[in-house]
């Protein structure tokens, strides 16, 4: 457990790989009513940890990879207990989004970073130090979104890996979703670029909630391809 929501239920962070490794954090559920991520990032643990996947094994073997899988686990909701949006609550540019009417599903709270999950969250991000970080939606896209400041290069690579790792895993690759850069105001992904992380925000869907089929083999295979990417360009 990294923290206790407002309700005082844990936020559990799940630890596997090699330590010393390239550092890959996951979330889901920031708002708890996106639960995508959740169920993709569990296909991927199963994956590393089950397969024979020559892939897999070298994962695990350079990578450590930290997944949170639920960060709002009081209400399904966009919102916390507290009725704040804990995506405009994050300290970096804090105010510059979201609304101050607590009545809004975009409330970003009374003050920078005033909710205990969103202290959770910031406390990994100093403790662990990931070298990427992947903050994951829903109803907003397909799309990946990418914090402003992170290098053209880094960004190239990363399509150009997505491409390569799409011919034996399948997923679709950046040409699907479109890389969009965002400077993130009080948004998860713009504390942890400020720790030193690179940081992507997925959207994985559009408003159409998808099937669970949808879930486990299209947005899976999406999902696993991103990540197999991404660690591929952390390893040790």
């Amino acid at each position: 457990s990294v923290g206790k929501s407002v309700e005082n239920r844990d936020i559990w962070l799940f630890r596997f790989g090699n330590s010393s490794g390239g550092r890959v954090l996951w979330d889901a559920q920031l708002h708890g009513n996106e639960d995508m991520g959740s169920e993709t990032g569990y296909l991927f643990a199963q994956w590393l940890l089950t397969s024979s996947d020559s892939t897999a094994k070298y994962i695990l073997k350079h990578n450590w990879i930290l997944m949170i899988p639920v960060v709002s686990p009081d209400k399904v909701s966009r919102t916390n207990a507290h009725h704040v949006n804990l995506n405009r609550n994050f300290v970096w540019g804090w105010g510059k989004s979201g609304s101050s009417y607590p009545t809004s599903s975009e409330y970003r709270g009374p003050y920078s970073a005033s909710e205990p999950e969103t202290k959770a969250i910031r406390n990994v991000f100093a403790t662990y130090k990931p070298k990427w970080y992947i903050n994951t939606h829903m109803f907003g896209g397909p799309r990946i979104y990418y914090r402003s400041g992170m290098s053209s290069s880094t960004i190239s690579t990363l399509k150009s890996r997505l491409t390569s790792y799409s011919q034996t895993y399948g997923g679709r690759t950046s040409s699907y979703y479109p890389f969009t850069c965002i400077y993130g105001y009080g948004y998860a992904i713009a504390d942890a670029y400020s720790y030193g992380a690179q940081s992507l925000l997925i959207e994985f869907n559009g408003v159409k909630t998808p099937s669970y089929t949808e879930a486990t083999t299209t947005y899976y295979k999406d999902t696993r391809l991103l990540l197999i990417a991404v660690c591929s360009m952390c390893e040790s």
